[in-house]
Formats: C-alpha cells, structure tokens, sequence
C-alpha cells in the first residue's frame, strides 16, 4: 500500500491534497493526522500547518485475494490464490495448486460457495453500496466442469421430457445451479422451466409444452 504525507492550512486541505496525489478518493484511502494546525497568538504569530498521512488501501480485487488467502492458510491447505479478472461490478478468484482443493470445494460445491459468500462480504464491508463487486471464486476449473455437466443434464432431461410428454425434475439445485440450467434451455421452444420447493436447494420442474411429444 502507498502512503503519503502531505502538510496543509487545514486537516482538510492537507488530506485533500494528500488524496489528489496519490489518485484516490477518500473511500479508498485511510487517513492518519499527524499535527493539527494551529493558528499561533493572534493569529498570526507561532502558527504551523496540519500534517497527515494517508495511506491508499489496497484494490478491492487485491484485497479480496489477499482475504482468501489468509483464510484458506487458517484453515490449514496449502494452495495459491490468483486474480483472473476483475470486472466493474465483479471479481473473480481461482484457487489452485494444491491437493486438498477437494475439501474447499466441498460436496457439489457448497464449501466454495460458502467461501465465496464470506469473502465477499469482508471484502466490500467497508465499500459504499455502489461500489461493491460480487466476489466469484473457482478451483482448478470446477465451477466451468460443474456448468457443463449441468448443462448437458438439462439438454438430456429436455429431451426425455419431449419423448415421454410428461415433466422431468433436476433436484436440490442451489440458485446458481438452477440459474444455469433456466439458461441452457431457455431457446428450447419445446420445453418450459420452473424453479419448485424450498430454499437453499429447490427443483427445477423441466416440463413438455401443452400437447407436444415426440415419438
């Protein structure tokens, strides 16, 4: 992190100018005051100017890695953490070289989902509403692997659903599952989807349009 002292008639000014300097907005920076102005006898006489440091945070794509890899290292596995792209409403982290990475994903992924969740939320708990970013969070190519087969679960199910004329169901879907598989089969124009049951894990209900079957 980059740091800067800058001395000025004021606390305000000097940190303005502390903040113009290093190309940051006051959210982004934190702020240290080393000597507060003050105005002498009179006035006039004896009078010296605010100091303060201020120190630019470190990027919210940074600082969501840097808070995934500590807490990967307390929980005992020993595996890297990279940015692969930051976007302006969204940051995505990969974690990767170790062989415990099965323990982080968890069963059908919930102890990736978990983590992601707790590391967005430390990363943006300090950030303006506007200016927070999903974290999204993968290992070793498992959220794409889980899409694809989910995907061609969908595309299967949509099948059998035309050919026997009756609904087919994909249980215990977390939201982001059923997300993708409403995606896969949106354009079929022979099947409709609906989410069904409780949260967090609900159906998707894929069903053949009203008198439509293929032999």
């Amino acid at each position: 992190m980059e740091s800067i002292e800058q001395s000025g008639r004021t606390v305000d000014e000097a940190v303005e100018a502390a903040l113009e300097a290093l190309g940051v907005s006051r959210d982004e920076a934190d702020v240290e005051v080393l000597a507060q102005e003050s105005r002498g006898l009179l006035g006039i006489l004896g009078h010296s100017e605010a100091r303060v440091r201020v120190t630019a945070r470190a990027g919210l794509a940074q600082r969501a890695c840097d808070i995934l890899a500590r807490t990967v290292q307390l929980m005992g596995i020993d595996a890297q953490v990279a940015i692969v792209d930051e976007e302006p409403d969204a940051i995505y982290l990969e974690l990767h070289g170790s062989p415990d990475l099965g323990l982080l994903i968890g069963k059908r992924g919930q102890t990736l989902s978990a983590l992601q969740l707790l590391v967005a939320m430390m990363t943006n708990r300090q950030q303006h509403p506007d200016k927070r970013k999903r974290v999204i969070l993968d290992a070793e190519g498992y959220r794409a692997r889980r899409e694809r087969a989910l995907t061609a679960t969908a595309h299967s199910a949509a099948d059998r659903a035309k050919r026997t004329g009756r609904p087919v169901t994909i249980g215990s879907l977390n939201p982001r599952e059923r997300r993708i598989v409403h995606i896969a089969l949106a354009d079929d124009p022979g099947v409709t989807t609906r989410s069904e049951g409780e949260d967090p894990q609900r159906n998707v209900i894929i069903s053949p349009r009203s008198g439509l079957r293929h032999g």
